[in-house]
């Protein structure tokens, strides 16, 4: 048998399926449980089974999963690593263990697969002789073919008892496969653990059997209730393997991509190594970037968004250096990609639109900043010398003014024997942020010049201290007046200012939610807060000095506008309902995209490939509404050690900066989320929910606008004074007015109707008018009638047919295009004369056509000024029609 990905993944399922287990889909890339950013192995959805915290719906399954890594991106572009890859895995939830699971990987290779058995060696857990005998007394395999490996290579997860994380994990048995037999290496211990490349793992048997925990900061594993098998194969891998390739871009899910590739840069895969790593890290990275938009995840500067932009850019730029590919290429690889995994992931089809556009504007966006990038490094690594060091200004500069990413830039120097300071760069990013682009959307231009004036500042005060999640009122000191990007040490009133504080209640706009306004005062000083900011450590109170002196020094009370902020808490809190509501409903492809809490109302951005139904939109309303009727408690997580919070399953993000310790929101059973803003004490406090608005901001992403409190009450005072002003002008209640509009609607339609009889009545009198002639025997009248309408014309051949006519003929110019409409009654049938040829003949001299039955039809032409001809040829077509 010839085997490819297909057929290989093909036969797992189906063997696996023999052996009762239940095929289940993949899950998504982005995967339900919030503390994980990818979907990084088949186990991942089923979690909750693995602890015993649900009830799977069988106790065996068998998957072909998607899954997204980065720990070895580095790797990328070699033979064997990539960062998307397919997992065929079998599980177990407490019903077999080690004994199937390593008889029926056996049975699978050597059996259906017909892999050499003697290519084959293994590795087991130091400590792990049950595993160690199964395979050696059990199966047959020499001592010699079966080591005992650490736990950095044989436990999952790796290092986990030492260092975890906390969560189910057990020793695992991985099998791997000689690529190059009879060629030694010089390792006399040459095999799995060696690292010269000849052996290749492609399958690794995870016995998951203990609940890491930690006590007194010390490991402890705990048995888990049930022991459980999670496997993972490697579709590429084995594929390769499979059919005596050299590389996994060799098989059917890589090739299509690279074929592609060719033909866009004039280049051939197999001419040398260094284009081909290209083509392989460009094949990677764009079935990679193709999957995770997918999956709802859009190029963003954090968490999965932050990935996805990084393997763009990464792709891109290595097309752009090394293939000569100058102009936006990766969309254009799409087709490849859906050629090779679209049969078996049918959401590549359908959501091209997006991801073509996505892939299209992230790199045009990228390649229009990295070519003045790339030209400015090349000047700068000229000047060191090989072995040298790039500055970490310089590296800074480059990310700065550029948007050139670092690890680029570490690679661009690496090829050229440098390396790059990249202490230097850190002290420099937090030294001169100057970042324009954070004044977007701020009340003043000030903001964007007040960098220099916080390094001047930061020289001599720290951080502001946020006091506001607990006090709406504090004592302060101002230590900084920001006027024009300058340290000021007074401002006088009717001046607007950047006001620093050591520390302040008012909480600055971060993560959607809005800044606060309030008050800044002391005795004879009215300062009025418009906004507030953070930058760089720094609260900036954006402010208007009302009255007095502001002074550098000067102790003040800081007081912020609460009623303002409460009604923000209650638009943020319910913002956290609704994005968990809608993953709810909608599914788990749903993500953030962006957000606004506002006093007045939220902002929900969020992808999902369609409007939401009605039924949809009443559901999320019902769910968001069913926590806030339920007094769902807000409880709120202060320094939660991290490792504590993604053991919970908080939102942990990729590319956030976090501490040692983070802050949790929680809705208990409903929402849990790592979270900076300001939220209620609890549900019932944000009153009700509405969903006032849901609609397209960018292909693939949805927009809900919502309201809560004061908002939504306002706005139902509105809606009811719209619907008694309507009730008043029809003359009922605003209960009764869908009955009142109903019965107005009533006698429009028979007034309609009315006018429509009068037309047919006055339509009827003219038939009086038609002209005559005989055909055949019979009797044909024809009319002409002006503007008339299709019914009013129908009326006038029904007429002219009850008053005698054998063919009734009658035509109108409406609204600049000739209409005809034939009747022939029975006895001109008979003779020949057929109504759909009659009028398809007239049609075609007025420039139209049509047809229909032989006893009626109509049809149009674009020609009025051929009437008149058409009507004075009606006696030659019935006669030619007639025979005669």
């Amino acid at each position: 048998m010839t085997w490819n990905a297909r057929s290989l993944r093909k036969a797992f399922l189906e063997f696996f399926q023999e052996k009762d287990h239940r095929l289940m889909p993949s899950d998504s890339l982005v995967p339900q449980d919030p503390s994980l950013l990818f979907t990084s192995a088949g186990m991942v959805q089923f979690k909750p089974y693995f602890l015993g915290t649900a009830q799977p719906p069988h106790p065996r399954a068998a998957t072909a999963q998607k899954c997204f890594r980065t720990t070895d991106i580095e790797s990328v572009g070699d033979a064997s690593h990539c960062t998307f890859f397919e997992m065929l895995g079998n599980f177990s939830f407490g019903d077999y263990f080690k004994r199937e699971a390593i008889f029926w990987a056996w049975e699978f290779l050597t059996e259906r697969l017909k892999l050499d058995p003697n290519r084959l060696q293994f590795t087991v857990f130091k400590d792990d002789d049950e595993a160690f005998d199964l395979w050696n007394n059990g199966i047959g395999i020499p001592k010699e073919r079966i080591w005992r490996l650490d736990e950095d290579a044989n436990y999952w997860p790796a290092n986990v008892i030492s260092e975890g994380p906390n969560g189910p994990c057990g020793p695992c048995s991985e099998i791997f496969y000689d690529t190059a037999p009879g060629q030694e290496c010089g390792n006399p211990q040459c095999g799995p653990a060696c690292e010269c490349g000849r052996w290749l793992e492609i399958w690794n048997l995870v016995f998951i059997q203990y609940e890491r925990t930690e006590k007194n900061g010390e490991p402890v594993l705990t048995p888990l209730p049930k022991q459980n098998i999670d496997t993972g194969m490697g579709v590429e891998r084995t594929a390769c393997v499979l059919s005596g390739f050299p590389s996994v871009f060799e098989t059917d899910v890589f090739m299509p991509i690279i074929r592609l590739t060719e033909q866009l840069s004039g280049h051939r895969y197999g001419q040398s190594e260094a284009s081909d790593a290209a083509f392989r890290l460009i094949a990677d990275h764009t079935r990679a970037a193709v999957f995770c938009i997918a999956d709802g995840v859009l190029p963003q500067n954090e968490g999965r968004g932050y990935v996805l932009r990084r393997i763009i850019r990464r792709a891109a730029l290595r097309g752009q250096r090394a293939l000569g590919l100058k102009r936006p290429f990766l969309a254009d690889l799409l087709p490849g990609v859906i050629e090779a995994l679209g049969d078996q992931y049918p959401e590549l089809e359908q959501r091209k639109e997006l991801i073509s556009t996505t892939l299209q504007t992230e790199e045009e966006r990228f390649l229009h900043t990295v070519a003045a990038g790339l030209a400015r490094l090349e000047e700068a690594l000229a000047e060191v010398e090989e072995g040298g060091q790039l500055s970490g200004e310089t590296a800074f500069m480059l990310y700065d003014t550029y948007g050139f990413p670092l690890e680029l830039t570490r690679e661009v120097a690496a090829e050229r024997g440098a390396t790059v300071d990249e202490q230097g760069f850190e002290t420099s990013m937090e030294a001169q942020r100057q970042r324009a682009r954070e004044a977007g959307g701020m009340s003043s231009q000030l903001f964007v010049d007040a960098g220099t004036a916080l390094a001047e500042l930061a020289k001599a005060h720290g951080e502001t201290h946020f006091v506001g999640y607990t006090d709406k009122v504090s004592e302060a000191t101002i230590v900084g007046i920001v006027l024009n990007g300058s340290l000021i040490d007074s401002a006088q009133q009717g001046q607007t200012v950047e006001i620093v504080l050591d520390q302040t209640p008012f909480y600055a706009e971060s993560g959607g939610q809005v800044g606060d306004t309030g008050e800044i005062s002391t005795n004879g000083l009215i300062v009025r807060v418009l906004d507030t900011k953070k930058r760089d450590g720094f609260h900036l109170h954006h402010a208007e000095i009302v009255t007095g002196t502001a002074s550098r020094g000067q102790a003040v009370r800081a007081a912020i506008d609460f009623e303002r902020r409460r009604r923000i808490m209650r638009h943020h809190t319910t913002t956290h309902l609704l994005h968990a509501a809608l993953r709810n409903v909608l599914g788990k492809h749903v993500s953030q995209a962006g957000s606004l809490v506002a006093p007045d109302r939220l902002r929900f951005d969020f992808t999902h490939g369609a409007p939401m139904t009605k039924d949809e939109i009443a559901k999320v309303e019902r769910m968001v509404n069913e926590q806030i009727l339920a007094e769902s408690p807000v409880i709120i997580h202060e320094n939660v050690p991290l490792s504590e919070a993604r053991e919970r399953g908080a939102m942990a993000l990729f590319g956030e900066k976090y501490g040692d310790s983070v802050r949790m929101v929680e809705i208990p059973g409903f929402s849990l989320e790592l979270c900076g803003g300001t939220h209620l004490g609890n549900a019932i406090q944000a009153g009700l929910f509405k969903i006032v608005h849901e609609g397209s901001v960018a292909s693939g992403v949805r927009r809900i606008e919502a309201l809560t409190g004061e908002a939504l009450l306002n706005w139902l005072s509105e809606r009811e004074a719209t619907l008694e002003e309507a009730s008043h002008l029809a003359s009922t209640t605003v209960a009764e007015l869908p009955k009142a509009i109903e019965r107005l609607k009533d006698r429009i339609k028979e007034e309609q109707r009315e006018v429509q009889r009068l037309r047919a009545s006055q339509t009827v009198g003219k038939s009086r008018e038609a002209t005559t002639i005989a055909v055949a025997g019979l009797q044909v009248a024809q009319i002409e009638l002006g503007g008339a309408d299709s019914k009013s014309l129908g009326a006038a051949v029904d007429a002219l047919a009850d008053q005698g006519a054998s063919v009734a003929i009658g035509v109108s110019n409406a609204d600049g295009k000739a209409l005809w409409v034939v009747k022939c009654k029975p006895d001109a049938i008979a003779k020949g004369l057929k109504a759909g040829d009659i009028v398809k003949r007239l049609a075609e001299m007025t420039g139209g056509g049509g047809g229909g039955r032989p006893d009626f039809a109509q049809a149009g032409g674009r020609d009025t000024s051929k009437i008149e001809t058409a009507l004075n040829s009606i006696g030659p077509i019935l006669s030619e029609l007639a025979g005669e």
